[in-house]
């Protein structure tokens, strides 16, 4: 990456966080154009990456979506595994947002297969959790709970507490949800304790004040 492209970049992240976005965007968009110039297809992957979180930040769906499906084709030239993976969990959080829960899933679902063939096995239950939720949006908790069931079993074999309390969490959600009160606050206990013992303060207690509601 140029001196140019360095300068604009730190530029563009100064106004990026003064909230400054139409400034970032024009410096930024610039950048695209300087790494493309350049031929450095993941220096301009990586500045339309932002690209697109403006136009996320700034409520513009499409044109996110546009940029997304800009960044992932560049890295797909390059056959950027990982990266492609993880422009796809961006497009399917972003598509959940938009409630088109029918190409949400298939973004997830293709972000799951991709980061399965990098081996990176936390990456994939994130994607099962996402699954999930997707499902949970759309109302099908059967199959909501089955994807949380899943990434809770993932998380727990790489032992990863906090990740694993997400889970509790959200499972314990489909139950209150399902109107099933004693599962759901056997789920949000089990997420409670672990919050309260890896240090996550704030979870814990917003998960507290969902078994206090659920106790009356």
């Amino acid at each position: 990456m140029g001196d140019r492209i360095k300068s604009l970049t730190r530029d563009g992240f100064a106004h990026n966080q003064n909230a400054a976005f139409e400034e970032a965007l024009s410096v930024f968009v610039e950048t695209v154009r300087l790494c493309k110039e350049d031929g450095d297809i993941v220096g301009e992957a990586n500045q339309l990456m932002v690209v697109a979180d403006i136009y996320c930040a700034t409520d513009q769906p499409d044109k996110a979506l546009d940029s997304y499906r800009s960044v992932y084709n560049l890295l797909a030239s390059i056959d950027d595994c990982a990266g492609m993976a993880a422009v796809q969990n961006n497009i399917g959080l972003l598509l959940s947002r938009m409630q088109l829960y029918e190409e949400a899933m298939t973004a997830f679902d293709d972000a799951r297969n991709k980061f399965e063939a990098c081996g990176l096995p936390e990456r994939v239950a994130d994607q099962l959790g996402n699954m999930g939720s997707v499902c949970r949006d759309s109302e099908n908790y059967v199959t909501a709970l089955d994807f949380y069931r899943q990434a809770l079993r993932r998380f727990e074999q790489m032992k990863l507490p906090v990740k694993i309390a997400d889970q509790y969490a959200n499972i314990g959600y489909i139950y209150v949800l399902q109107e099933n009160k004693d599962a759901a606050l056997e789920s949000f206990a089990k997420a409670e304790t672990l919050y309260r013992h890896n240090g996550e303060k704030q979870k814990a207690h917003q998960t507290l004040q969902n078994i206090q509601a659920l106790r009356g």
